[in-house]
């Protein structure tokens, strides 16, 4: 008996290898520690590594292939070749504009640098262990010897073969012989604590830690503060035909035309006052901040203005999605909005006064943001402005809200819980009970209230807050990061690893195996899988309610995660340097199905199997028609599907069944049973090893087939046909060029039958 082919084609959650985690645009911002210039370059170290602007800062890229995951503290300049000092992992070496790193520490016995600068053709680096020189492009480093083996070399600036180098604790040192032989030069300076300097004209400017500018004149310097907050740290310090400026730690910048007789503030337009770093050209004065990016200004700090487009560098401290939209609280720039799933965001600062967010909540139609120095916020209009919610509030320093309905609760680190029954309006402290004030997290489940604390573990409260109890029974763990409420559970992140509880707090579990010690930052669930950020490790996975992780890192840069968040069809993440990442949640859970091909005969009574290879819940969705059967329609695990024909076909048409294997956590799989016409007599193939390639693919794909293909039809996601070619051949061009980035399918017509492939294109 002649036997016809049934093809099932298969298009399977793991079988094209995108990266699973994809960085998002921003939020932009970060912290910056030095900044460079060459011509219209700018090179800037960050958190996150280098960055690079090719326009005067107005655009920035990355440039860390190759670097180290740590802090670049110092980038300098020499030609064609970019050195940057990092603090742990000393000094990498880029010769081609940063593309590519090669670690250059030979004789260099202290990693942690401070600054870089040149002299003359020396390049000088200052450590937390003195100074240390290199006259061969940083090929081999000498400790310089008379300068104090001890010092933490904070700064360096020269002129010539002149090189002074601040300290901290010594003071400053000078060099006339480009960083040979120093000399002690503090005559005059009642504080050794120097952390900024900048040569202006033929006198020498010191920052110092609380003690305000010194200015050297000859031999001895004299004190030149007056404007200046004397409790300030002068952070850096930068010079330009126009001035001086003055980054202080939260004061902002200030600036002096008269050689520090007089200093002004010149903060119109600076978000973030906390200021690291400053270099100046003869056209704009760039400034770089503790968390909020770059700043410059062009008319001598009148106003400045952000330059952070492609500066994704931010610590993101909160995260709120609702839908589409989400609302990302980050340390030192403030709230930033994205209303397209995080490919696009919007500063939202507007009454803002302080940058550095702790975290968000989305009420029915208000926003909360709480800052570690102002208090909390509120926003009545999506984030378009904000402002404080204070009264009553005696801490500034915002940790943790929950609501429930129109009560608030908000926590603070080391003044304990607030109340409010008025959206904010009015607050009072509800401590009665809790013996350690020192709050991170807020939990509500069915009357009662959760909040964990820092060393105190976690209490609850029945009546609002007004009494509290703790409940730590089995929770070894007293380092809280997070409490939160899923269903009628209660589950908590701690310093060493995940605790559960089903009985509302009293008793407590570890969920721990495969997460040894791990600090557990953030928790987030889909169905029964739950996610956990770590400080350190990445993602984790438990697919088995908490018996078993995985990682799922695959992409991700930054493996320190401060907080997690889902909508239905994404995975959020929220790390310590380099902004959000996005997973979708199809491409971390799997659902496959073997063999390709299934062989039924014509007779009713025939069957064959499909395989489901899966840890997640699937259906099958279709029409069946009267002519075939399956053995079952839904299932968990590791599952077979048993195929029936219960009629022959006698028709010379063929007919078609198409079925999707759906999981609400996986990508869904297609396949479409054909049964041919009787009288086309076809023979058995086993397989069919069809070529579709590249994919993804950028426009033009091409195909190879082992039988002759007919024709070739294209469709998109909506159905819609938009493209039909005849082939007549085993190989083809498919030019889908200019079309639009997403998923599409090819419908290949063999003689053997008709083969579906998905293709995407990016």
């Amino acid at each position: 008996m002649k036997r016809t082919l049934l093809f099932i084609i298969l298009l399977s959650a793991c079988e094209f290898a995108w990266p699973q985690w994809r960085q998002t645009q921003g939020p932009v911002g970060g912290t910056i520690f030095g900044i460079s210039i060459d011509g219209v370059k700018v090179y800037a170290g960050t958190s996150a590594g280098v960055f690079l602007s090719e326009d005067e800062g107005l655009n920035w890229i990355s440039k860390n292939d190759g670097f180290p995951g740590v802090p670049v503290h110092s980038v300098a300049v020499n030609g064609t070749t970019i050195f940057a000092g990092t603090y742990s992992m000393g000094i990498y070496r880029s010769s081609d504009s940063g593309t590519t790193w090669t670690a250059c520490n030979t004789g260099l016995t202290n990693q942690n640098i401070h600054c870089l600068a040149f002299a003359g053709g020396v390049l000088l680096a200052g450590t937390d262990a003195g100074l240390f020189i290199s006259p061969d492009n940083a090929n081999s480093w000498d400790q310089a010897n008379t300068l104090p083996g001890n010092s933490k070399v904070y700064a360096l600036a020269l002129t010539g073969t002149s090189v002074y180098a601040a300290t901290y604790g010594d003071g400053v040192y000078h060099s006339s012989d480009t960083g040979t032989t120093w000399n002690s030069m503090n005559t005059g300076l009642t504080n050794l604590n120097i952390l900024s300097l900048v040569i202006h004209g033929d006198d020498v400017f010191a920052g110092c830690d609380g003690g305000g500018v010194f200015r050297l004149s000859g031999n001895s310097w004299a004190e030149v503060s007056n404007g200046l907050p004397g409790q300030a740290k002068m952070k850096s310090l930068s010079a330009s035909a126009n001035g001086i400026y003055a980054g202080t730690d939260g004061w902002g910048i200030f600036r002096t035309i008269d050689d520090g007789i007089n200093w002004l503030p010149v903060n119109q337009y600076l978000t973030n006052p906390d200021i690291n770093c400053m270099t100046a050209t003869p056209v704009r004065v760039f400034a770089g901040s503790n968390g909020g990016g770059i700043f410059y200004s062009s008319n001598q700090g009148e106003y400045w203005i952000p330059a952070n487009q492609g500066m994704v560098n931010t610590s993101i401290r909160g995260l709120v999605i609702s839908g589409a939209e989400m609302f990302a609280g980050t340390w030192g720039a403030g709230i930033s909005y994205s209303k397209s799933n995080g490919y696009e965001w919007t500063p939202m600062n507007n009454g803002l006064t302080c940058p550095y967010i702790s975290c968000i909540v989305k009420t029915e139609d208000l926003l909360y943001a709480g800052t570690m120095g102002s208090g909390l916020f509120m926003s009545s209009d999506n984030a378009n402005s904000w402002s404080p919610v204070n009264n009553g509030i005696l801490n500034p320093y915002t940790s943790s809200i929950a609501n429930d309905g129109h009560k608030l609760f908000t926590g603070t680190q080391g003044g304990g819980i607030y109340f409010s029954s008025d959206a904010g309006n009015h607050w009072s402290a509800i401590n009665n009970g809790l013996t350690n004030l020192n709050i991170t997290s807020l939990a509500i489940s069915e009357g009662r209230v959760f909040t964990g604390t820092r060393g105190g573990g976690i209490f609850v409260s029945t009546d609002d807050g007004n009494n509290w109890q703790p409940c730590n029974n089995g929770l070894t763990g007293k380092q809280i990061n997070t409490v939160i409420v899923h269903d009628t559970e209660v589950f908590a992140g701690t310093s060493s690893g995940v605790f559960h509880s089903n009985d509302q707090g009293l008793t407590w579990g570890f969920l721990g195996t495969g997460l040894p010690g791990y600090d557990i930052r953030s928790l987030g669930f889909c169905l029964e899988s739950i996610f956990a950020a770590t400080g350190g490790h990445g993602v984790l996975l438990s697919s088995d309610r908490g018996e078993s992780w995985e990682s799922v890192n695959s992409g991700l840069s930054d493996s320190s995660i401060h907080v997690i968040s889902l909508n239905n069809s994404t995975l959020f993440a929220g790390t310590r340097n380099r902004g959000i990442w996005k997973n979708a949640l199809s491409d971390i859970f799997t659902l496959n199905a073997t063999p390709d091909t299934l062989i039924l005969g014509w007779n009713a009574g025939n069957n064959d199997s499909l395989f489901i290879q899966t840890s997640v819940e699937w259906t099958l969705q279709g029409y069946i028609p009267d002519w075939l059967t399956v053995g079952r329609t839904s299932g968990t695990g590791n599952d077979t599907l048993v195929f029936q024909t219960l009629t022959a076909n006698t028709t010379s048409a063929r007919r078609d069944a198409v079925f999707y294997l759906f999981s609400p956590k996986a990508n869904t799989a297609t396949f479409t049973v054909s049964q041919k016409g009787k009288t086309e007599m076809v023979t058995s193939v086993e397989g069919v090893s069809l070529q579709v390639f590249p994919n993804p693919a950028t426009g033009f794909i091409k195909l190879r087939s082992p039988f002759t293909v007919d024709k070739i039809r294209v469709y998109n996601l909506m159905g819609e046909l938009i493209k039909n070619m005849n082939i007549n051949g085993r190989e083809g061009i498919i030019n889908l060029s200019g079309r639009s980035k997403g998923v599409y399918y090819l419908h290949i017509d063999l003689n053997e039958g008709t083969i579906i492939r998905k293709i995407v294109l990016f």
